[in-house]
């Protein structure tokens, strides 16, 4: 066995059953929910504005930043580069003894607001693709390396390209049940061929994360996550967004990440799951004009931590600088200022916030 392979078989489950003189130890490589009232603390290390500079230093950066080890690093596997297992990220991740967080990202290009002309879901759906994601299944079923796995993340906002106003909205009579709004109908159609796909080919070591956007844009009935949704039989935890401002010229507002929280709740209890909650990125912009970024933090890992409004079971701050077109920078970092990162460090130092599977 690989080193690799041994320092993530710390991270997942390990059973050991006793029978009369032997013992027989098997291994789950699905993510189980963290023990009652502890919580996963996972990351996006700032791999980069196209989310793949997958670097060990960058994930151990991070680490010192928190003062505290990550269960899992997340990265895209963007398809502009093609179909392909990203198995040169995958080691580099797990060679740290961290759980690879794999995005899969169905985009011809990172520009945003459009529809996608190659990677459609309805070609998905129709089995385009199912040669590169059978060998995709069937790479990551040879590697053996246990990861977590998302599709098309965000699905119902109206940026990603696969965002169901793209796919066909509102509307009811294009694809599938007359009765369903085809956008999210598609979307959730081809999450499930691709589980279906990764299934036949006898892959049982993907953690599949459902996550969708804390605000459904358009906000109408249709656009709501619960019809996204591929269901209990397909995914494994759930999970979404929630950021504050992100921008120095949007609005800092009245609410904080606990009332932000709050207006949105019901949109996840309209999923009806009893799977384990993550939240899979949340942050808010430095240096804000009407707001303070430390005061943000203290009421999200408050709220958290208490669970008011969600129950999470987990945790992914993402870790990220950007310039934007007007020149004006974006810093979500959790190092932003020595304020911002004395904040951070308290927070890491409460040990419900967990950096290793345990049972």
């Amino acid at each position: 066995m690989k080193f690799f392979t041994f320092l993530l078989s710390l991270n997942f489950m390990i059973f050991s059953v006793s029978c009369g003189d032997s013992t027989h130890t098997s291994r789950e490589t699905k993510l189980p929910p963290p023990p009652e009232g502890k919580l996963y603390f996972g990351a996006f290390p700032d791999f980069g504005g196209s989310e793949e500079t997958v670097t060990a230093k960058r994930i151990r950066d991070f680490e010192t930043i928190a003062s505290k080890r990550i269960l899992w690093a997340c990265f895209s596997n963007n398809w502009w580069h093609g179909i392909h297992y990203p198995k040169t990220k995958i080691h580099t991740i797990a060679d740290t003894g961290t759980i690879p967080y794999v995005r899969l990202m169905p985009r011809s290009d990172e520009i945003q607001g459009h529809s996608e002309q190659t990677y459609t879901l309805q070609k998905i759906i129709d089995g385009a693709f199912d040669k590169d994601l059978k060998q995709w299944a069937k790479d990551a079923k040879s590697d053996g390396i246990p990861i977590l796995a998302d599709f098309a993340l965000e699905m119902n906002g109206d940026w990603f390209p696969w965002s169901g106003i793209f796919n066909g909205g509102a509307t009811t009579d294009g694809y599938g049940d007359p009765s369903y709004p085809d956008g999210p109908e598609r979307y959730r159609d081809a999450y499930r061929h691709i589980i279906d796909l990764f299934r036949a080919e006898g892959v049982t070591h993907v953690t599949w994360m459902f996550h969708y956007n804390y605000a459904t844009l358009p906000y109408e009935a249709w656009n709501k996550p619960r019809y996204y949704y591929p269901g209990d039989d397909y995914i494994d935890w759930v999970g979404f967004s929630l950021y504050g401002a992100q921008t120095l010229d949007e609005p800092w507002g009245e609410l904080g990440f606990s009332s932000t929280l709050k207006d949105y709740a019901d949109d996840f209890a309209a999923i009806k799951t009893d799977k384990p909650i993550a939240l899979l990125e949340f942050g808010v912009v430095d240096n804000h004009p009407d707001g303070n970024k430390s005061a943000w933090l203290d009421d999200a890992f408050e709220t958290i931590l208490s669970n008011r409004y969600v129950k999470f079971q987990a945790i992914n701050p993402w870790q990220e600088r950007w310039q934007n077109e007007d020149e004006s920078w974006t810093d979500l970092r959790l190092n932003s200022s020595p304020e911002v990162e004395a904040t951070f460090r308290k927070w890491m130092k409460d040990e419900r916030f967990i950096s290793k599977v345990k049972r």
